[in-house]
């Protein structure tokens, strides 16, 4: 019979000797780039820690694990209890032997973020499904510093396929290129990651240097870039954009011959953009100053495609004298919220967001008029990237009698332009309001009324598409009993 304390060295040996193979591969890493003070987040039986801190230099590492069982999580080492008690104790007195180059923290992932100070390196090897690796990247990435390292184990590894997946889809809204090591050990250089502002200007002399001026004064960054698209302006914009561009070199400036619309001008822009991370910000708004900095860490820690500002303050000629306000009381956004409201972050258009949602999405529809901010953001939720709100932040937004967008509404072809945007979505509509903004009676209408009567999302369980399915299947099967009969009929006579 196996004592406890014996079973705990039993498993320690059987698992470490497949999970050895993987040992020393990232000190390789840490060597090369010098680093000194580390993470590991998941610890188990404390083999790794003890080869990071036998074949490096670092200063410190601090190993990070609760050495708690979780409900609900498949996994050979989601031990018992009272078995993980004893691994702690275990692991403890394994590493004792480093002294103070060795310092526990017995929480969880997320918890322990704040006892530690800003590191060189992250390696993470705890909860393999795709949320627990998701929450942990997400969580530790703020703490590296730049040109620091994060990294794990168990990559493209058959039975936790959900870390590949939370590696990819975190790293590839940034473009950082993910290098693979032999056992599954994958890591990332951080780099800075910066943010290509673009401003699509159509006649906008009077206003568009207060807005050059709030992204350059307080929230542009080294490296940052900024793109205007005169979008064929016929009044002094030309002139006042030279004379920006003189103040700011670093501008760049793009211009459409003819005036070609919001949407066209804003996909010129993306075209042309360096960065991966982009914010728009129109001609005619401010940005509050050093307020781009928390909305991008929220976008970068969050794990998201797209954040966007807690408020509109809306003003007239001076910021210091707000009209009004948006206000979004919810801090997540999706597709549902776009057929719901048109009060919506996605509304104003002015945003950050990811290249890579930008591509998925398919770019502004350039149809749209001055809906093409509404139907990007609708593009953007429908292939699956939910918009986050900052708390507390908030931009100024301009109101104008001659504004894009009342210029355009004076058309009289908002909803049928809303029409044409999530027709490609009506399949995951409720299908009673299909059939009501496709009326005639409210499909000129259907968006002005779209707070008082909200679209609702298909539901396969609803009693209404149970009628249908039933419905259907009634007349599938009489026709083919129809056929069925006929057949025996002709044979009889």
């Amino acid at each position: 019979m196996i004592t406890i304390s014996g079973k705990i060295r039993k498993h320690a040996e059987e698992a470490e000797a497949e999970w050895r193979r993987a040992y020393g591969l990232f000190s390789k890493v840490i060597e090369r780039k010098k680093l000194k003070i580390g993470v590991e987040v998941g610890v188990a039986f404390g083999g790794h820690a003890e080869s990071i801190l036998k074949t490096s230099t670092i200063d410190i590492l601090y190993g990070i694990d609760p050495y708690a069982h979780a409900e609900d999580y498949e996994d050979p080492m989601n031990l018992p209890q009272e078995e993980f008690d004893q691994l702690y104790d275990f692991t403890i007195e394994r590493l004792a032997v480093f002294g103070d180059r060795y310092h526990h923290i017995r929480k969880k992932s997320q918890d322990a973020v704040n006892d530690v100070p800003e590191i060189d390196f992250v390696y993470i090897d705890a909860d393999h499904s795709y949320k627990g690796a998701w929450e942990d990247i997400c969580a530790w990435f703020s703490k590296v510093r730049i040109g620091g390292i994060i990294g794990g184990h168990d990559y493209n590894h058959p039975n936790f396929p959900g870390v590949k997946r939370a590696v990819d889809n975190f790293f590839n809204r940034f473009r950082c290129e993910i290098h693979i090591e032999k056992e599954g050990v994958w890591w990332v250089e951080k780099q800075k990651v910066n943010i290509t502002f673009f401003i699509p200007a159509y006649n906008c002399a009077n206003t568009i240097k207060q807005s050059v001026d709030s992204i350059m004064c307080t929230n542009f960054s080294d490296e940052d870039e900024l793109i205007v698209v005169n979008d064929g302006s016929t009044d002094d914009t030309v002139t006042v954009l030279r004379e920006i561009k003189a103040q700011y070199p670093h501008m760049k400036l793009i211009t459409h011959q003819y005036n070609r619309g919001g949407g066209a001008a804003r996909n010129t822009a993306v075209m042309n953009a360096s960065n991966p991370i982009l914010f728009n910000l129109d001609s005619d708004n401010i940005l509050k100053e050093n307020s781009i900095e928390p909305l991008k860490q929220l976008l970068i820690t969050s794990g998201s495609h797209i954040a966007a500002f807690e408020k509109l303050c809306f003003f007239k000629k001076d910021t210091s004298n707000v009209t009004h306000e948006w206000g979004f009381s919810k801090k997540r956004f999706s597709f549902c919220d776009y057929i719901e409201d048109y009060k919506i972050p996605g509304a104003s258009g002015n945003y950050m967001f990811t290249i890579q949602s930008w591509i998925r999405a398919g770019g502004y529809p350039e149809f749209a008029g001055a809906l093409d901010a509404w139907g990007f953001g609708l593009r953007q939720a429908a292939a699956g990237f939910d918009t986050v709100i900052l708390s507390g932040g908030y931009y100024f937004h301009r109101v104008d009698a001659e504004s894009y967008w009342v210029r355009e509404s004076r058309k009289g072809t908002t909803a049928i332009n809303a029409l044409q945007l999530i027709i490609p979505y009506l399949d995951k509509i409720n299908r009673r309001d299909v059939s009501y903004i496709l009326s005639n009676r409210y499909r000129y209408r259907w968006f002005e009324r779209l707070s008082e009567k909200p679209l609702r999302l298909r539901s396969g369980d609803s009693w209404y598409d149970q009628v249908l399915r039933f419905v259907s299947c009634c007349f599938t099967f009489l026709r083919s009993s129809a056929g069925r009969i006929k057949r025996k009929f002709k044979l009889f006579i």
